[in-house]
């Protein structure tokens, strides 16, 4: 459980956090619509340097879809890319509205998410937060950095003038976690959803 009197601030992953997340689901869509050895094609662009260029938002999403195209060997249309490649994002708890609703009755709460414009057009709809629930949104391809380069824990610092200190990181990758913790702030490893709810002692019977 979080102590109130030493954190003001928490920062919020997306993936694996506030949304469950299954890559496995983006691989399968991508087979289904005749990819080949797609584990092999997956794991070759996350290792890319125009993927960490997607992601930091330095190329459009047409370039991203066309490198795909090839790396892929297949030419799949937009709106049946982008529906692959949101596939991993499977869900939002409907617990989470009132989770966050609450917590930021006693601290501000941010996001700090690697993610990217295709993702952002599809997950934000569903999610629907009210305008007062987080102070900002900080998107690796809107900010142009991205974790866990301690560039991009220093940037949200500088920009949402908070202080490390009092500033609490909620991520589900342990390189993120040991970053944010080099750059000041207090960060805690959240392995699982349900973990997210007993760091707050909140109660979702």
């Amino acid at each position: 459980m979080l102590k109130p009197k030493i954190v003001n601030n928490v920062v919020f992953d997306l993936g694996g956090v506030l949304f469950n997340l299954s890559e496995q689901a983006t691989l399968d869509a991508f087979e289904k619509n005749g990819v080949k050895n797609v584990n092999e094609k997956y794991k070759k662009m996350i290792e890319s340097e125009w993927f960490r260029d997607f992601e930091i938002g330095t190329i459009p999403p047409e370039e991203f879809r066309n490198h795909m195209r090839k790396l892929m060997e297949i030419d799949l249309s937009d709106e049946v890319f982008d529906s692959c490649w949101n596939a991993m994002i499977t869900s939002y708890p409907p617990i989470n509205r009132a989770f966050l609703r609450r917590i930021a009755e006693k601290n501000n709460l941010y996001v700090l998410s690697n993610t990217n414009v295709i993702h952002v057009k599809y997950f934000e709809p569903i999610a629907n937060w009210p305008s007062y629930l987080f102070k900002k949104r900080y998107y690796s391809n809107e900010i142009h950095f991205r974790k866990p380069d301690l560039e991009c824990f220093n940037f949200v610092v500088n920009d949402a003038k908070i202080t490390p200190e009092d500033t609490v990181l909620l991520d589900d990758r342990i390189d993120n976690i040991e970053n944010a913790k080099k750059a000041g702030w207090n960060a805690i490893h959240v392995k699982e959803q349900s973990a997210l709810y007993r760091i707050f002692n909140y109660d979702t019977k």
